[in-house]
């Protein structure tokens, strides 16, 4: 079974030059399930 997520991130710096993409406190809960489970993420940049 497949599970969607469609939310909106910051991207930001981590340290040693790495980026990490950073999910708002509303769907840490929904991501706590996912903990240690390998996920595809597709990123969309909308124009401004």
């Amino acid at each position: 079974m497949n599970i969607v997520y469609v939310f909106e991130v910051k991207v930001i710096k981590y340290g040693g030059g790495r980026y990490v993409i950073y999910s708002l406190k509303e769907y840490q809960e929904k991501f706590r399930r996912l903990h240690g489970e390998k996920v595809k993420v597709i990123v969309v940049k909308e124009s401004d």
